[in-house]
């Protein structure tokens, strides 16, 4: 049901950004046929009715389209998720389990939280297990304890265990701003 209710949110955001991306690309339209009444902008723009109808359907599916995508994707209902490079996402769902399944399998337990630096995902388990991953070389070195992640992450120029931060302060900082007011 969340799924559901949070895909009917998106297709009524996504007629509304398509409805004022196309009536601002109108008004663009309309200035490029004082410039040069010759264009075909300019001349699909003499009748604003169609231009708007026309550009806001393809501007609707060009941002639908976006949302499926890697770098789109933020999921739907309880499943919410990060992209980080390389193909890799951070992934919650319920709004409580945060995890982390790479392309390349490693064992897993839920993140509590992490921090991506220079394409290296620093994070601590929910067993208080630290562990670092390369996006770039799938790599993986783990640490039993945060002392031990803390005298690797200063050598290392990573985040040090108390700059670690959970899943939704991530989230909130991705997909607000811009992402939220100007993507699906």
């Amino acid at each position: 049901m969340e799924v559901l209710v949070h895909l009917v949110f998106t297709v009524v955001k996504i007629s509304v950004l398509a409805s004022v991306y196309a009536a601002l690309l109108l008004q663009v339209a309309k200035f490029v046929r004082t410039v040069d009444p010759t264009s075909p902008f300019a001349r699909a723009s003499t009748r604003p009715k169609r231009f708007w109808w026309r550009y806001g359907f393809l501007i609707s599916v060009g941002l639908f389209l976006y949302s499926l995508t890697y770098w789109g994707n933020h999921g739907l209902g309880d499943y919410a998720r990060i992209p980080l490079g390389h193909g890799e996402a951070m992934e919650e769902i319920n709004g409580t389990m945060a995890y982390f399944e790479p392309v390349r399998a490693i064992d897993q337990s839920e993140v509590v939280a992490y921090q991506l630096a220079d394409d290296v995902l620093c994070a601590q388990a929910d067993d208080n297990l630290f562990y670092t991953y390369d996006l770039g070389s799938n790599l993986r070195q783990t640490f039993p304890d945060s002392t031990a992640y803390d005298a690797y992450a200063a050598g290392h120029h990573l985040p040090l265990s108390r700059q670690l931060r959970p899943f939704a302060a991530h989230y909130a900082q991705y997909w607000g701003g811009w992402r939220f007011w100007l993507l699906a």
